[in-house]
């Protein structure tokens, strides 16, 4: 059974790991994981790709997950441990949210637990999507209080900024786009463009940011959604792609497919730090989602034991700093930043000298705006 003594375990090998790699690349972090993972019955799982399967078999718990990279590595370094030491498979099926809010409305849930997404952990625990957290079969001494926010419905997981990306072979020096307004400004700067389509926000801020709003939430604020809409018409003819996934964002730099985009910052560091794409981020006037994302408990689960079992397992320190040291997303569990060094934390959203900079996404706003606004972009897109 995957026990509190067994997530000790667990957790002392990936402490070790992160300790020998520290100031190593992601090749050389992986590396050693699987080397580990060789000579450990626990950690088997870690060298494991998605869709590897434990020994024996239990009632699987699913999830969502948002595709390629990022669901292989949540599998190496979060459900592979749990998978092999509990028997209970983790199942990971695409991300889409207007999926689970329909098999809850037919009261069919075929989900147990998820990470929601920008505003969707939000969404769903306002709307009563999560269940309560079982405190008697999740260690709340191995979580800081800041994954609380959401009290006993959601663990905070990481934190996300959607950033601008540049080719830097078009433009090598400094003068190069640091800004929204510089990525509006077509005339300055000419060349390829994509933005993402998957949800009117950040879209809208950066529309804002571009027509001269600052990127301070106190005058963001409730957003002036007609002049954002006034200026994303300037910049509509310009955009040659709508990406729909991180996937999508990945292959447009590593193929050189567009000069400026809007990319989550995990994303483009994993393209452009390991797999060499020839690109900068530009951390000014990104938008940062915060701690709002969060996992949790989906009520109605089919195997609400299995999902308040891995609950245990998700918000602690070392299964966090592992993905952030493979894909670059920040954790929020405050004593990962123990097992990650410094110049690695600079990579981190939440790195203070980052968040100085960025535009933290008012998600309150949203949750209580995003039908209609969204209806909106959707139409807009279309139009």
């Amino acid at each position: 059974m995957f026990d509190r003594q067994e997530a000790d375990k667990a957790s002392a090998i990936l402490r070790s790991v992160l300790d020998e790699t520290k100031g190593m690349d992601r090749r050389v972090f992986l590396r050693r994981l699987g080397e580990a993972a060789a000579g450990s019955v626990l950690l088997s799982a870690f060298s494991a790709m998605l869709g590897a399967r434990p020994a024996q078999a239990a009632a699987a718990v699913t999830t969502m997950g948002w595709g390629g990279s990022n669901d292989e590595t949540q599998t190496r370094t979060i459900y592979g441990p749990f998978a092999e030491k509990s028997g209970i498979p983790v199942n990971i099926i695409p991300y889409n949210i207007s999926k689970v809010l329909a098999m809850h409305q037919a009261n069919a849930m075929e989900v147990d637990f998820i990470c929601g997404g920008g505003l969707d952990t939000l969404r769903l625990v306002k709307d009563g999507l999560a269940e309560k957290i079982d405190w008697t079969k999740v260690d709340k001494s191995a979580l800081t209080p800041n994954q609380l926010a959401y009290g006993d419905y959601a663990i905070g997981s990481n934190t996300t900024s959607y950033m601008m990306v540049y080719n830097k072979e078009k433009w090598p020096g400094d003068d190069h786009p640091k800004s929204w307004r510089d990525f509006w400004d077509v005339e300055k700067f000419p060349g390829a463009r994509a933005m993402g389509r998957y949800t009117a926000y950040p879209v809208l801020e950066y529309a804002l940011m571009a027509d001269g709003v600052p990127a301070d939430p106190a005058k963001m604020y409730p957003l002036d959604v007609d002049r954002a809409f006034r200026s994303l018409d300037r910049i509509k003819p310009h955009i040659t792609v709508w990406w729909e996934s991180g996937a999508q964002q990945q292959q447009l730099i590593e193929n050189k497919e567009v000069d400026l985009l809007d990319m989550w910052n995990g994303r483009a560091t994993v393209s452009i730090r390991d797999n060499g794409a020839s690109y900068e981020m530009v951390w000014n006037e990104a938008a940062y989602q915060g701690e709002v994302e969060g996992w949790l408990v989906l009520a109605g689960a089919p195997n609400p034991e299995g999902a308040m079992t891995i609950m245990d397992w998700l918000g602690r320190a070392e299964p966090q700093a592992a993905y952030a040291r493979a894909m670059y997303y920040g954790p929020t569990n405050l004593k990962a930043f123990d097992l990650l060094d410094e110049e690695f934390s600079k990579l981190m959203p939440s790195y203070p000298a980052n968040t100085a900079v960025q535009m933290k996404i008012d998600f309150n706003w949203w949750y209580d705006n995003f039908d209609a606004v969204q209806k909106r972009f959707e139409s807009w897109l279309l139009g």
